[in-house]
């Protein structure tokens, strides 16, 4: 990726090959009601919920566990792993 901006000037268009696996955790992530957007970027998946932080997401996480985790823990700072 070193000649990316070479490439960029000269023409071509680079994006990020999501897998299939990461474009499903994005659909699930997007169908929750809590969480406002999703995204890929460097190798990961991440979900922004509603006036929140951005969650990074593992491709086996279950978004609504996810999701109850995070807001607990901003509510308490503690973790409930």
């Amino acid at each position: 990726m070193r000649k990316r901006a070479p490439m960029k000037n000269g023409g071509y268009k680079l994006v990020d090959d999501v897998t299939k696996p990461n474009q499903g955790l994005i659909n699930r992530i997007h169908l929750h009601p809590d969480i406002s957007s999703a995204w890929y970027f460097n190798g990961s998946v991440y979900g922004q919920p509603v006036a929140d932080k951005r969650i990074k997401f593992d491709i086996n996480d279950n978004v609504n566990n996810v999701s109850e985790e995070f807001r607990r823990y901003r509510r308490t700072g503690v973790s409930g792993t």
